[in-house]
């Protein structure tokens, strides 16, 4: 008996270190697949970021239809393309053929999520920027900042045409206490104008990447921009320097191509005609 006891005590001594030894510090597990903010303001992770702005352009985990595109808002709308098929495929997309889109539409919803999500991504990248690490230098910071910014600009450039008067949230609006606070009774074409003008500035004529945008592909958004303000003026003289100058992002002079059809021929991608082209992968593995 006297052999039981001790055993027992021991086993319970034993228990009773542990637990004491057991301090806050070890509860204190970080988030699975949850990056730190050190790891986001390195340049790899400030790239990484930029790269998640860049990839919202088509939209993924929205709608096909909410893509940058523009194939239905576009192409289906104005006439030049057809939505095909049957009237029972994607028939969300018949009332834009039709001209019979109603506010509730499901799409609708899907776009405007959709480029709010781009924004949201490119504001991360805005607002990291002010914690970069040393090993990002300022020229670099400059350059991120341009690429998110041009980005940002792209996706109020589609909200103000399907939308008119939305709300501007920009990287110093605090996500956490509602952006629903942000009014949207003013134009925001002078804010998009600012995107692109900074962008015009401090982007390289060529980069290393073909999918990422370019001085001359900024300029050219500016410049559509001013058309839908009605700055004609303004509009001729920056189109007349990218027709004269500009260059695509991987270096090849704007020009028309000897074969129209080539703009649509996926081997003969980011030709000279590609002004900013959308990087993606088709046959991936995934929808």
């Amino acid at each position: 008996m006297k052999t039981l006891i001790t055993k027992g005590t021991l086993t319970a001594t034993l228990l009773m270190a542990v637990s004491f030894a057991c301090t806050d510090k070890f509860l204190e597990v970080p988030a699975t697949g949850q990056l730190s903010g050190a790891q986001l303001t390195t340049k790899a992770g400030l790239d990484g970021l930029l790269m998640g702005a860049y990839a919202q352009l088509n939209a993924r985990g929205f709608s096909q239809s909410a893509s940058s595109f523009n194939w239905v808002r576009g192409s289906v709308s104005g006439g030049e393309a057809n939505k095909g098929s049957n009237s029972g495929d994607f028939n969300a997309l018949t009332p834009y053929e039709t001209y019979q889109l109603l506010p509730s539409s499901g799409e609708v919803n899907a776009k405007w999520n959709a480029m709010y999500e781009g924004i949201a991504r490119c504001n991360s990248v805005l607002r990291s920027l002010g914690s970069a690490g040393s090993d990002v230098t300022a020229a670099q910071k400059t350059g991120l900042q341009a690429e998110a910014r041009f980005l940002r600009g792209h996706y109020y450039f589609e909200l103000k045409r399907n939308f008119n008067m939305v709300p501007f949230i920009d990287e110093t609006v605090d996500y956490g206490t509602g952006i629903e606070k942000v009014a949207n009774n003013a134009d925001i074409w002078p804010k998009i104008e600012a995107d692109f003008k900074f962008a015009q500035d401090n982007l390289p004529a060529t980069q290393s990447s073909v999918g990422r945008a370019n001085k001359w592909a900024a300029m050219a958004y500016l410049a559509k921009t001013y058309l839908y303000e009605k700055k004609y003026t303004e509009a001729k003289a920056l189109f007349d320097q990218v027709i004269a100058n500009g260059v695509t992002s991987n270096g090849l002079k704007y020009a028309l191509l000897a074969n129209y059809s080539d703009n649509f021929n996926a081997a003969k991608d980011n030709g000279s005609e590609s002004v900013f082209a959308i990087q993606a992968a088709a046959n991936a593995g995934s929808s």
